[in-house]
């Protein structure tokens, strides 16, 4: 009888220690995915923010976009994230027809698809390389895209304007032709509901891109729940912030220097036995207790803005 005993206790011991290993070994596996899908977002929209605005070495003025290739938002997103200053925003998803800072009417996302209180950043700018430099192909390159869309210049100092890829004239190649064509990138970066049907409900970085018939959506990280943008603003031409707003207006964004990005980062899966009572603060934005069982973290970083005010002036 008390072997029986002693054998039970022993028994229930081991199960015990079991399912707290298990326990363990369950937040270490979400936490280390949570981990993963955030630094992969911070440092997928940082180089984006990088680069936002980069028209190779040409300041593209507001007249030379290109035409629209679809109605709808690719008309009008598409066209406002590729003119100066090449960034824009929406703060704060609110379920209706999302409408950017600088009047951009993003038809292409539908509202209800959006995470409430969550930014919106739209993009413009050219590829970090030339496809065709002064005349020649770059390297692992022997042909234009057809179909998408280039930023053609004719000298250093002239915009010849957008292109929609098909032949390239042949007068235009060859090394010293002074002609160069950078490839156009336009994205609206957004967190939508749901990764792959809206059963599913993890939150997800997506991403709407230009392409050579609309907008495309292109979905990129799981797990993303939040993202805020914060804008440092130069007043007075000193390339320094003098004032930082999560709701810029038109004329702030062209004066835009800096740029915080923060990013609240869920678990994919709950974890029993947890229950998260945290708040959390993404800049300017906080965030009540969620009351549920998902790991969450924020992750921030702050990013030069090089090319909006150069762009802009």
């Amino acid at each position: 009888m008390i072997s029986m005993l002693l054998g039970l206790l022993l028994s229930s011991a081991i199960v015990a220690i079991y399912l707290e290993n298990r326990q363990q070994y369950l937040v270490t596996d979400e936490m280390a995915r949570l981990h993963e899908n955030g630094r992969f977002a911070l440092n997928l929209l940082r180089r984006e923010l990088m680069l936002a605005g980069f028209f190779g070495s040409q300041v593209a003025r507001e007249g030379e976009l290109p035409p629209a290739p679809a109605a709808g938002c690719s008309l009008t997103a598409g066209g406002a994230a590729v003119k100066t200053p090449g960034l824009d925003l929406l703060d704060d998803a609110s379920g209706t027809q999302p409408v950017s800072v600088g009047g951009a009417v993003l038809d292409c996302i539908a509202a209800g698809n959006l995470q409430p209180g969550s930014d919106l950043l739209l993009i413009g700018r050219v590829a970090g390389e030339a496809t065709i430099k002064n005349g020649v192909y770059q390297a692992n390159t022997s042909s234009v895209a057809t179909g998408h869309w280039y930023l053609r210049t004719l000298a250093p100092e002239t915009v010849a304007g957008w292109w929609q890829a098909g032949t390239v004239p042949a007068e235009q190649l060859g090394n010293g032709t002074g002609v160069d064509y950078w490839r156009l990138h336009s994205r609206i970066f957004y967190v939508r509901r749901y990764s792959i049907s809206a059963a599913d409900g993890i939150p997800t970085l997506c991403a709407e891109r230009l392409s050579t018939s609309g907008m495309n959506t292109q979905c990129l990280v799981e797990g993303i729940e939040h993202l805020q943008l914060e804008i440092g603003i130069d007043h007075n031409g000193d390339g320094v912030a003098e004032l930082y707003s999560g709701r810029p207006n038109a004329d702030q964004l062209e004066a835009a220097v800096v740029a915080r990005l923060h990013l609240l980062v869920r678990s994919l899966s709950p974890v029993a036995g947890y229950r998260n009572s945290k708040r959390y603060q993404l800049g300017q934005t906080v965030l009540t207790a969620f009351n549920d069982r998902y790991l969450r973290r924020v992750f921030s970083t702050t990013i030069a803005l090089r090319n909006i005010a150069a762009v802009a002036g």
